[in-house]
């Protein structure tokens, strides 16, 4: 199946299988290089950027023992084991604020949990209201990207009516969906993201961007944003399965653009996350000719010298992977969307599991598509 210029509300679905991977390719623009380096720009940027791939899975490795390793390497890389040795004594503690009903049917609680000494990460908790008792939901957890209202916006918390149009039009209510849909969901707001947890840019100093003075500060500590989510993602996870109506063994993540890359480092190293769907993000870190897909707070130094998005999607199997990505979303190339997809295709057909991943395609942009990522939940959760 090939998509043209004559059908723009097309939803393509690419279904990996251990015999057959179905590459579909726009003619529309879509694969048009995003830009084009001069000599000896192009060259250059080549060759520093092809990296060692330490941990690039080649077919010839074992998937588990290669998991294993190229996972321990990864926790390093992200800055979470330095963050572990500074902060491994450190009990996070979670205050919930007053509990309201919505239509009747959930409850949201907006609520906070100190991740390290003086860092409160707000959340919204949406509950499913049940007359069984004893009753346990599946947890959906669900960071969000660069949207200084995120979390309120993923929880259905609208700030007046102009937001809720603007949210409800893109299904950007994941969280709430979810509360309506049987789940218990957590949508946190994002370090460096969330207006609530920026470090300010002190005189523009970084571009007058709060998520690349993250970075920048990250850096110098020997952390990384991208670390720093993962760990924060890992404390309310910790928190979450000891709540008494969770069933901590039906978890599942999501989260559109920024929350999408959280979502993919977070199922890659925590497997107590059994489906992940990140939402247009998941690309290979940079496209053939060098251009780099990902803002400046969602890179991790010396990636490439470990391996690549592949890996990463490659380290969540065999639990259950969607990758989703809208055909308008000017921020990520089709061609190289489905490369790397079929990469991580053939890590899943190492371990046995073609079925448990699959790449569709919406017919918008940078969104997400809710009647794409329910049946992919839905069923095996069922």
């Amino acid at each position: 199946m090939t998509a043209d210029c004559g059908m723009p509300y097309l939803i393509r679905s690419l279904v990996f299988s251990c015999s057959l991977f179905l590459c579909c390719s726009f003619s529309c623009g879509q694969n048009k290089p995003p830009v084009e380096y001069p000599e000896p720009t192009a060259s250059y940027l080549k060759r520093i950027q092809q990296g060692d791939q330490s941990f690039g899975f080649d077919g010839s490795k074992e998937v588990v023992a290669w998991q294993k390793n190229a996972r321990a390497a990864l926790v390093e890389l992200l800055g979470l084991g330095r963050m572990a040795a500074q902060l491994g004594d450190f009990d996070s503690t979670v205050i919930l604020g007053e509990t309201e009903e919505v239509d009747g049917k959930i409850t949201r609680t907006l609520g906070s949990i100190e991740v390290e000494p003086g860092i409160r990460i707000p959340f919204y908790l949406l509950v499913p209201k049940s007359g069984k008792a004893g009753e346990r939901f599946p947890l959906l957890i669900c960071p969000h990207g660069h949207d200084v209202l995120g979390h309120h916006s993923y929880a259905g918390a609208f700030r007046n009516d102009a937001h809720r149009k603007k949210i409800l039009e893109r299904g950007g209510n994941i969280a709430e969906q979810a509360a309506r849909r049987g789940f218990i969901a957590i949508a946190p707001a994002t370090r460096g993201l969330a207006k609530e947890l920026t470090v300010p840019d002190l005189n523009g100093r970084h571009g007058n961007r709060a998520c690349r003075a993250q970075l920048m500060h990250c850096l110098i500590g020997g952390r990384t944003p991208i670390g720093e989510r993962v760990w924060d993602m890992q404390r309310l996870l910790d928190w979450a399965e000891k709540h008494p109506q969770v069933d901590k063994d039906r978890i599942v993540m999501t989260g559109n653009s920024g929350g999408g890359v959280t979502t993919a480092y977070t199922a890659a190293i925590d497997l107590r996350i059994r489906v992940a769907i990140p939402s247009c993000s998941f690309t290979s870190a940079t496209s053939e000719g060098g251009y780099i897909f990902h803002c400046d707070c969602c890179l991790v130094p010396g990636l490439r010298n470990w391996g690549d998005w592949a890996e990463i999607g490659g380290l969540v199997a065999p639990r259950r992977l969607l990758i989703v990505h809208g055909v308008k979303d000017g921020l990520h190339r089709a061609a190289d969307v489905e490369k790397n997809a079929a990469a991580v295709a053939e890590i899943y057909r190492a371990a046995g599991v073609a079925h448990q991943v699959s790449l569709q395609w919406g017919k918008g942009g940078h969104r997400f598509y809710p009647e794409l990522m329910w049946p992919f939940i839905d069923a095996p959760l069922k």
